[in-house]
């Protein structure tokens, strides 16, 4: 323990010095801002694309029900 304080004290720090604790600080407010932001980023990503997917499922299914009358209407053409 002696020599991490005499280790500090040869650095300029000191355990309780308040400088080194409102950087410390002021750095863990940062990377928390930056992390909400990064957050929120995501969060908007995440329902753009969602919607995005939606838009996909309802095209895919009109397809696919158009494609069936295409073939229901083939298959009537056929007959006649």
């Amino acid at each position: 323990m002696t020599n991490s304080v005499s280790q500090n004290k040869k650095l300029g720090k000191t355990i309780n010095d308040p400088l080194s604790y409102s950087s410390r600080n002021e750095y863990r407010n940062r990377r928390r801002q930056e992390m909400k932001k990064r957050l929120g980023v995501l969060h908007y990503r995440r329902e753009r694309l969602e919607r995005e997917l939606e838009a996909i499922k309802a095209a895919l299914f009109s397809l696919d029900q158009q494609m069936s009358r295409d073939a229901a209407y083939e298959q009537l053409s056929i007959c006649d």
